[in-house]
């Protein structure tokens, strides 16, 4: 098939391309900037310069694909994410960029949108399971720009077109989150928000490389992926040995938690969400857990 990916230059869509390669896929990935196009060449896939806000723009860069990914994003790193104004960017790509890519691949002919989301979307469920039937939990106005990608998807799977919509576990691996997370950790810094006992869905990113893959076998819809569900004790633990650190991590104190702000406050949320609906569909697996040693290095 011909995809094309947008956001191709970050870890997620990196990993997008890399593994739509090698399933003998032929990429091309969209960059901002020119200097992206080496990025996206080094992972094998062809590369084109183009402005994501521009349904214009996007219209030519998608003509003659069969499918378009999306994996734009743009999170803040540790306690940046306090700050209201480090989200914009993140609000903007989801808003604006999210809505122009399902129109702009509508009118070039794509007949199937997969969009990257996240289970943090869910509202906090204590120890019992999450499936895609649960409702969101999305009316503070932090999550419009989320609510407004996932309207232009729904939409795009009009006139016998399909889209794909994945929810994340938390992502973890090479990427900037993990390892200022596990920099904290081997300085003694908290890190972690939450209670020991609530859970945690993870998500190697080399994993939801191969999620995308599989996404192009599964139905129109809503699909959570993530590895097996932990406790937040359990994650402290292995971000400890991960780190090479003594100790396991540690949380925030609760008064500390308490006032992270709405951006911060859906990584306290206990997530328990299963994945089985995505793999009963799809055959697709987790392979790289946080028990698996060496997984900051894959």
């Amino acid at each position: 098939m011909r995809i094309a990916v947008t956001g191709a230059t970050g870890v997620l869509g990196q990993e997008a391309v890399q593994a739509l390669v090698s399933a003998g896929h032929e990429v091309t990935g969209i960059t901002r900037r020119d200097s992206g196009i080496p990025i996206v060449e080094g992972r094998g896939a062809s590369a084109i310069v183009a402005d994501v806000f521009s349904t214009d723009d996007l219209t030519r860069a998608f003509r003659g694909h069969e499918v378009v990914l999306n994996t734009l994003a743009h999170v803040p790193v540790g306690g940046a994410g306090m700050r209201p104004l480090a989200w914009r960017e993140d609000d903007r790509l989801h808003a604006e960029a999210s809505v122009a890519i399902a129109k702009a691949a509508a009118e070039a002919g794509v007949h199937r949108l997969i969009q990257e989301s996240s289970v943090y979307l869910y509202p906090d469920n204590g120890a019992d399971w999450i499936t895609e039937d649960q409702p969101l939990s999305v009316r503070n106005q932090a999550f419009r720009p989320r609510v407004k990608e996932m309207r232009a998807a729904v939409d795009f799977a009009t006139a016998g077109r399909s889209a794909v919509i994945l929810r994340l576990g938390q992502l973890f691996g090479r990427d900037p989150q993990t390892t200022h997370a596990l920099k904290a950790v081997r300085e003694g810094d908290p890190i972690l928000l939450g209670k020991p006992e609530s859970y945690v869905t993870l998500l190697h990113h080399s994993d939801a490389g191969r999620a995308f893959v599989a996404a192009l076998r599964a139905g129109s819809g809503f699909y959570n992926v993530g590895g097996e569900p932990i406790t937040r004790s359990r994650w402290a633990k292995d971000l400890a040995t991960e780190a090479g650190a003594r100790h396991s991590a540690k949380f925030y104190p609760e008064i500390t938690q308490a006032i992270v702000g709405t951006r911060l406050e859906v990584q306290r949320r206990s997530l328990r969400v299963s994945s089985v609906r995505f793999m009963n569909e799809t055959g697709w697996r987790p392979t790289v857990g946080p028990s698996t040693p060496g997984w900051s290095r894959r």
